[in-house]
């Protein structure tokens, strides 16, 4: 249980970042709400890239990984390696393009290279994507909190969907970037108390190599091509590169959170080891927070509510401005629904909807686990789509229109009728690469049969 300290601590964490947000609002042209006004420098996005990407899928989900599969797990973070390094060539092409063109969202891209199907059907997933996102964080920070306290999971949900929206309002992307500064620190808190675990428990793991074989060959695939394909297509990561001010502080920024990030990858791998071996037979989903919980001293460990709560917040955050700007930008304003004179009021009205769905939905759907492996493998299918165009730039848009439209059903019906699990990732993967042969066998028939002779 958490003690009053703990409490005051995270009532000034909500109300230090609710001031950054208010404060950052002041004065911003629209440019500045949406995007920063494209001036981040390689300090500012490297926190907010870091931030944003350690939060539930990696501090919950990973360790929930790490539990059910011991060494497997790092089959994951392996794919990030490769993934991240690919994605670095990837985006400085598409920052070049992005400054020229004034990209704000990942279906943008889609919009002005494969046309208005392709961008809208992109912005589908996209939301779907975010929105997820959104949910599968507000479970995890619930779950924490009704760990620890005797605020209840519900509660829990309500308290930080609603100041999470109130700083966005006030602040929109300028308040995401300056609160995620904020909460890197506290990540960089919980590194060390992740060090100070591993160096006081008596367990040791071992680091097997061959233990990294031991899991069945899909599950070393699934988890290597999530890891590898996720951050092609990961809104959030795109929007940050839209930022980033010049080609430089991009170089910086990727390279750094990516080092970042694969260390405290491995930390959580050695963590979830530890806990695997002192605390057998708990729910995976709260591996971390139980494990936290019984192996920590009674002050540090609600010092880790702490930290994780602000991880968790800083990803929520990133994943709901994202999704409301696409959804007022991809959707309502390329419909001609809104006007872009509106934008900003738009926008805040998509946020509000968005937040109550998402709190909803977090009312709902409480396996963080089952919850991860839909959205990633809708996530990595999309991300096999990006990778296919960058490398053959000139597939017809047929192709491209059905392996977006395909990344959907490649996860939604096998979901319905087989189930979640990790098997969903090679699915998805089957019904994109599907999609995209479709095309390719179908657009030269009808240019030949359909199309009208000269």
């Amino acid at each position: 249980m958490l003690i009053t300290t703990d409490y005051l601590i995270i009532a000034a964490y909500f109300l230090i970042i609710l001031i950054v947000g208010g404060l950052t609002g002041r004065k911003q042209s629209k440019e500045e709400f949406l995007i920063s006004g494209r001036k981040l420098t390689a300090l500012q996005a490297t926190s907010t890239i870091f931030s944003s990407r350690i939060g539930a899928a990696i501090l919950l989900t990973y360790t929930a990984l790490v539990y059910m599969y011991g060494m497997g797990a790092l089959w994951y973070f392996v794919g990030s390696v490769f993934g991240l390094f690919v994605f670095y060539f990837f985006g400085l092409k598409v920052k070049k393009v992005a400054d020229k063109e004034k990209f704000y969202t990942m279906p943008d891209f889609f919009f002005f290279f494969k046309g208005k199907t392709a961008g809208y059907l992109a912005t589908i997933v996209t939301i779907i994507i975010m929105f997820g996102w959104v949910v599968l964080n507000f479970t995890a920070g619930a779950k924490l909190v009704s760990e620890y306290t005797p605020i209840s999971y519900d509660m829990s949900v309500i308290i930080v969907g609603v100041i999470i929206l109130l700083y966005l309002l006030a602040g929109g992307f300028d308040a995401v970037v300056k609160t995620d500064m904020i909460q890197t620190i506290g990540i960089f808190l919980l590194f060390v108390l992740m060090m100070y675990l591993l160096s006081t428990t008596s367990t040791k793991p071992e680091l097997a190599f061959m233990d990294l074989f031991t899991i069945p060959a899909s599950q070393i695939i699934s988890f290597f091509l999530a890891g590898f394909f996720i951050p092609m297509a990961s809104p959030e990561l795109w929007q940050r590169v839209y930022a980033i001010k010049n080609k430089k502080h991009f170089r910086r920024s990727i390279l750094l959170s990516s080092l970042f990030y694969i260390i405290v990858g491995f930390i959580l791998l050695l963590i979830g080891l530890v806990i695997r071996i002192d605390i057998p037979d708990i729910s995976a989903d709260t591996s971390l927070i139980v494990g936290f919980s019984r192996l920590l001293p009674v002050g540090l460990a609600g010092l880790s509510v702490v930290i994780i709560y602000s991880s968790v917040s800083s990803s929520a955050d990133t994943y709901m401005f994202t999704a409301a700007a696409s959804v007022t930008q991809d959707f309502l304003e390329k419909t001609g629904l809104s006007k872009k004179e509106n934008l900003r009021k738009t926008m805040r009205y998509s946020l509000v909807v968005l937040m109550v769905l998402g709190i909803s939905m977090s009312l709902i759907l409480r396996d963080i686990v089952d919850a991860t492996f839909f959205f990633v493998s809708l996530t990595m299918s999309l991300g096999l789509l990006v990778l296919v165009l960058w490398i053959a730039p000139k597939i017809n848009k047929l192709s491209v229109n059905l392996a977006i439209f395909f990344c959907l059903i490649g996860v939604i019906i096998p979901a319905a009728f087989v189930g979640i699990s990790e098997d969903l990732v090679i699915w998805a993967f089957a019904f994109c690469l599907g999609g995209i042969a479709i095309g390719l066998i179908v657009q030269p028939i009808r240019k030949a049969f359909f199309q009208p002779s000269k």
